[in-house]
Order: structure tokens, then sequence, then C-alpha cells
């Protein structure tokens, strides 16, 4: 297995580089209009949510996010969580992407469902 070269960077160059709301050209925060928070040592809920804290499928590829994520906790005295929360099924199977239940519990629905269906409709006929 070949493994990537993970580039030396610092959480600022980070910020600068991937973050999405930030102003490179003013150096401000476009969410907020002010200066950014993590800039000024404070802490971002949309850093830490959306750049730091994001699935491993889905993380830029190169960047070593354990090391950024210490660095921010530093930097900004937060304590960020490294592991996602898994979404569970009703039944306790984890969930995949836009999964809204686990194959067995969405067979058992729709075989409820079927059954309430059929139901209806014979009670509908019967009556007349």
């Amino acid at each position: 297995m070949i493994m990537a070269k993970l580039k030396q960077t610092t959480l600022i160059s980070f910020l600068k580089n991937e973050c999405m709301v930030f102003d490179r050209h003013y150096e401000i925060c476009s969410f907020s209009g002010d200066k950014c928070k993590v800039i000024e040592g404070n802490c971002c809920d949309y850093f830490e949510h959306v750049l730091l804290n994001v699935p491993e499928k889905s993380r830029l590829p190169g960047y070593d996010y354990s090391k950024l994520s210490a660095q921010y906790a530093q930097q900004t005295g937060a304590k960020v969580s490294s592991k996602i929360k898994q979404r569970r099924c009703e039944c306790g199977e984890p969930l995949g992407y836009r999964q809204r239940y686990c194959l067995k519990c969405s067979m058992n629905r729709k075989k409820a469902a079927n059954r309430n269906r059929q139901r209806k409709y014979r009670f509908a006929n019967t009556s007349t």
C-alpha cells in the first residue's frame, strides 16, 4: 500500500487555503463579516464542523487532520472530537449515506405498509 505524503501545513495556512467563507483579499470571514475567529484564537463552529470533523471519505488528500485538530484545540482552547457520530437505524444498525433505515427495517416497514394497505382495501370492498 502506498502512503500519500502529507502536507506540512499550519492551521492558519489550511484555513486560508480551504475555508470557503474566508475572504483572502480582505482577510475576513464572509460568514460573519468580521475578522476570522480562528485567527483571533476563538472557536468557530463552521470551521469545526465543516473542515475539521468530516468523514474519512470526504477529507481532502494530503492533510493530517489529527494534527490540524490538535493545533485548533491548542489555539482556541476548544475540545474537538475527532470521531464523527454515526447515524443509526431504530434497530441499532449503522446507516449509510442518505439512508433512512437499514435493509432489514426497510423490508419490515414495506411489509407492514403493504399489510395495512391490503387490510384497508379488503375492508372497503367487503362493506359494500
